[in-house]
């Protein structure tokens, strides 16, 4: 497929079918915002690091988009069965230098909001692979 997007035999090119510019090949992160702690009690400030990852990822790669609550389950490390609703926070990396040189800011918020959050692990998707964070830097 080429930067038009022409599909099914090229019967039509998307591109000039809904108006577009030239369609780019870009990489995407994501994190998931969690509402409750390792142990499922909720937290009750969620929305405040919604905001701070829609401030970050948008000063960084200029833009960034909530999905809203949406509903997931993961064991933690006793073997329970957590259930919450997480938001997943997600941006497209405009300039790849430009997110790399921000990495640590990166790093510094996912590390605080697990360590502040009293997180088993911090989720992550990164150009198609998942991460999870389990061991958080201390302040």
């Amino acid at each position: 497929m080429n930067d038009s997007m022409e599909s099914e035999g090229d019967r039509y090119d998307i591109t000039s079918e809904i108006g577009a510019d030239d369609a780019v090949s870009v990489q995407s992160f994501a994190v998931y915002i969690p509402n409750k702690t390792l142990n499922g009690r909720e937290f009750g400030n969620q929305r405040a690091w919604v905001l701070e990852a829609l401030e970050l990822l948008g000063r960084i790669n200029g833009g960034a988009t909530a999905m809203p609550p949406v509903e997931g389950t993961w064991l933690n490390d006793l073997g329970n069965l957590i259930s919450e609703n997480p938001v997943v926070v997600y941006s497209y990396i405009k300039d790849p230098d430009v997110f790399e040189t921000n990495l640590p800011t990166v790093r510094e918020f996912l590390h605080r909001m697990g360590r502040e959050t009293d997180q088993g692990e911090v989720a992550v998707e990164f150009d198609g692979r998942f991460y999870r964070i389990r061991r958080f830097d201390s302040e």
